[in-house]
């Protein structure tokens, strides 16, 4: 009986799927493996077919490049925000040299697969470049990207003691209580393409918070926003948002708020713009490094797609401008501008 008992627990009966692959491989059959295979594909995708049913269209993608039946290089672009208007390429990566076409070749094309999107509701796109990279410069320009705006990474060198923080102001992590208060300080201080280009709500901030995330407040309302930035993989970077109220009193605060940032363990990297040059200076004076700068390029299509539409050809002027609203997806377009 006990032995019995034994066999049937050293046997699994399960149904053939695409995760016994490597089982297949084992198997020295040439008559079952292209069965099974085939048994395999099909089992899986009837699995799949309910979960599939229950989901929006994937953003979610990966174009790679294939010569002589090896991967070269890939790109992989990803939604930031909850609505999934605006997606993140990231810079291709070329694992080997191409034997027939260039590297900066290699990566237009990468670049330009990846934003063959028909979904009307993706009108966004946007790649971070550092700024000496002109290749992926020049290739993102050419596909009708358009520089936006420079941002600077930060990294801590040495660790320090956590700090008290004063009782001038006061120091908030991101609830449901000041979610909205928080949303409404993080569009006011950004230009309104980027506030467009986002296209942030509630879901997103929360998304994006995390126990490190907060708000420095007065009496008069937000100073400073910090708010993790998610179009970074496997980085824990974080933004430093500066209001219109931002005073040189609450640097002490600040200051106590980084360093015990930094002192939670985590590999910490604070993100600023380039043209801030006192947050800047402030920053390097917290014995932060910077570790690079990057240039944002994005591209729209909101425009292009408007003027095409067949429909507007013999309609009034004004419904053609109605139906660019200023409040919808922002410029810049991508049409470069001929002089």
């Amino acid at each position: 009986m006990n032995l019995e008992i034994e066999k049937k627990d050293q046997i699994l009966y399960e149904e053939i799927h695409l995760r016994h692959l490597n089982l297949l491989v084992d198997l020295k059959n040439n008559h079952f493996n292209n069965w099974f295979f085939k048994m395999a594909l099909i089992n899986t995708f009837d699995d799949l077919k309910i979960f599939i049913s229950k989901l929006e269209k994937n953003k979610y993608k990966c174009i790679i490049a294939i010569e002589r039946k090896k991967i070269i290089g890939y790109v992989y672009t990803y939604p930031i925000n909850n609505k999934k208007t605006c997606l993140k390429i990231t810079s291709p990566t070329i694992i080997q040299e191409s034997k027939y076409t260039s590297t900066r070749e290699l990566t237009l094309n990468l670049i330009r697969h990846s934003i063959s999107n028909k979904n009307s509701n993706t009108s966004n796109w946007f790649i971070s470049s550092e700024v000496n990279d002109n290749d992926l410069i020049s290739c993102s320009r050419e596909l009708g990207f358009q520089p936006l705006q420079e941002i600077i990474l930060w990294e801590k060198q040495t660790s320090n003691k956590y700090l008290d923080y004063n009782n001038i102001y006061s120091y908030e992590q991101i609830n449901k209580s000041n979610i909205k208060s928080f949303l409404s300080f993080v569009r006011s201080n950004e230009s309104i393409i980027i506030r467009n280009l986002l296209d942030l709500d509630y879901s997103d901030i929360y998304k994006r918070s995390d126990k490190e995330c907060g708000m420095i407040k007065n009496k008069e309302g937000i100073l400073l926003g910090i708010l993790k930035d998610i179009s970074y993989e496997n980085q824990n970077v974080y933004s430093i948002i500066k209001g219109e109220l931002w005073d040189s009193d609450i640097n002490n605060l600040l200051g106590n708020i980084i360093q015990n940032l930094n002192a939670k363990g985590k590999n910490i990297i604070l993100k600023t713009y380039s043209h801030d040059k006192k947050l800047n200076s402030f920053i390097s004076d917290l014995n932060f490094l910077e570790i690079r700068q990057e240039v944002i390029l994005v591209r729209n299509t909101l425009i292009k797609r408007v003027v095409k539409e067949k429909n507007l050809i013999n309609k009034p002027w004004e419904n053609i401008i109605g139906k660019i609203n200023p409040q919808g997806n922002a410029y810049p377009s991508p049409m470069p501008i001929k002089f």
